[in-house]
């Protein structure tokens, strides 16, 4: 399905239920009210676990219990930067709870918004070995007036991200080996459809590596028909398409509508298909790869603490979901590696004219995507992925929309917030050895 298509039968859906309802209209660009809204966020405490959920109401529903706060809801405006490297928001008397959000790197991401005008774009950042969101930031409304913000919504095509779940389906079916060499074509055709290449795609042999971080479209149309529907539809079903991604959070389902037809498991496969999602399963995406195959459960909170600062609770991390093997999501990193320090889409903007990474001694994995929308002034583009490859700290996805004039692609967007960790990490770093040093030599 086109972007005018799907766009047009989303509209005439909603119509259809009748009733217009509530719609966000601002755009979400400032740090403590962009991020969070709606965002669930559900962790018990027996003793010494709390409960606690994140939503949209502007109230505490329950008051505290004794040592235990069951089934409260917090405001997202409750969470404010409180210092230079904290969000925290109060939960109760004498209690407050103490973000994942790293200050610099949200900031950075509504900067980079500003910077380049962008008129929509998402970003979400998490720890892929624990779940822990570190940045979530949005700008611009969401185009079809959903109640949630971009980075919880699904209201674009997943695009060429979809490529993972279809090489994820052919390596653990073994219809391909990470050897084996396929075949661009330039264009195909199916049921009288057809799927072409873009121009930077030769015709030819091509490693599946290069397939994958060139975006190959033939290659992958092929792979997808002999992966077959059932077996296509059951890997999207693994990744969390077609039911409810986080049970904690009030994140939009990401649907992949795949019939089995031969265009539409071509189409599907290959990035053209009826498949959406949002920014936060685009980085969970990423962080499965980065994370061993294992999706771990998203998170806000990482401490609830007393006003003395003594520690109450630590959410434990959690298993969400294991789409693929290990060995698969090895295989498939070193490919998104290739996406950007070979010869893939994202190569230039992650290296300088003179062929100078801009992330010196960091290696980066990831997954462009883009889809033009011939019919209307859109060009949306995508980036998921995480650094440093070999030892993952950050997953990332990125979504960004340009109208008629081009303001920024997703992978150069990317590029710049991964920057902004490694400076932002560093340079608390450093402050933390330079506190601790003070503290030693007072107590000397």
């Amino acid at each position: 399905m086109g972007w005018r298509k799907y766009q047009k039968s989303y509209v005439k859906k909603r119509k259809g239920r009748g009733g217009k309802g509530l719609f966000w209209k601002k755009e979400w660009n400032k740090p403590c009210c962009m991020v969070l809204t709606l965002l669930l966020v559900v962790f018990c405490i027996s003793h010494y676990h709390t409960s606690i959920r994140l939503a949209s109401a502007a109230y505490l529903s329950k008051k505290l219990s004794g040592s235990c706060m069951r089934g409260a809801i917090i405001s997202p405006a409750s969470f404010k930067q409180t210092s230079e490297n904290e969000y925290t928001m109060n939960i109760g008397h004498k209690k407050k709870a103490i973000s994942t959000l790293l200050p610099f790197l949200q900031n950075a991401a509504v900067d980079l918004f500003q910077q380049y005008k962008i008129p929509v774009g998402a970003v979400v950042a998490l720890d892929p070995s624990t779940g822990a969101i570190l940045a979530m930031a949005s700008q611009g409304n969401n185009p079809i007036n959903h109640r949630l913000p971009l980075t919880l919504s699904s209201s674009y095509p997943a695009a060429s991200i979809f490529k993972i779940v279809t090489l994820s389906a052919a390596l653990e079916q073994e219809i391909i080996q990470p050897d084996d060499i396929l075949k661009a074509t330039k264009r195909l055709k199916y049921d009288g459809k057809w799927i072409q290449d873009s121009s930077n795609v030769s015709s030819g042999p091509i490693s599946v590596g290069n397939a994958l971080a060139k975006s190959c479209n033939t290659a992958f149309a092929t792979m997808a028909i002999d992966v077959g529907h059932p077996c296509l539809e059951k890997y999207a079903a693994r990744f969390g398409f077609n039911s409810k991604l986080c049970p904690d959070m009030p994140v939009e389902v990401s649907s992949a509508v795949i019939s089995d037809e031969t265009y539409d498991i071509a189409a599907s496969g290959a990035g053209f298909g009826d498949i959406n999602m949002s920014p936060l399963h685009g980085a969970l995406i990423a962080a499965s790869i980065a994370n061993k195959g294992k999706i771990m459960k998203p998170t806000l909170v990482k401490q609830i603490v007393n006003t003395e600062g003594k520690i109450l609770a630590t959410p434990s991390s959690q298993v969400m979901r294991t789409p693929i093997t290990p060995e698969t999501a090895e295989i498939i990193k070193t490919m998104m590696v290739q996406t950007v320090h070979g010869e893939g889409n994202a190569h230039k903007a992650f290296y300088d004219r003179r062929g100078n990474p801009y992330l010196s001694g960091i290696k980066v994995a990831g997954k462009t995507g883009s889809l033009s929308c011939k019919s209307q002034p859109k060009n949306c583009t995508w980036f998921v992925g995480f650094a440093p490859a070999d030892n993952p700290e950050i997953a990332i996805a990125v979504l960004i929309v340009n109208y008629d004039t081009w303001r920024a692609k997703a992978c150069t967007v990317t590029r710049k917030l991964l920057e902004a960790y490694f400076e932002g990490k560093d340079k608390n770093s450093t402050l933390h050895m330079v506190n601790k040093r003070h503290v030693r030599d007072a107590g000397s």
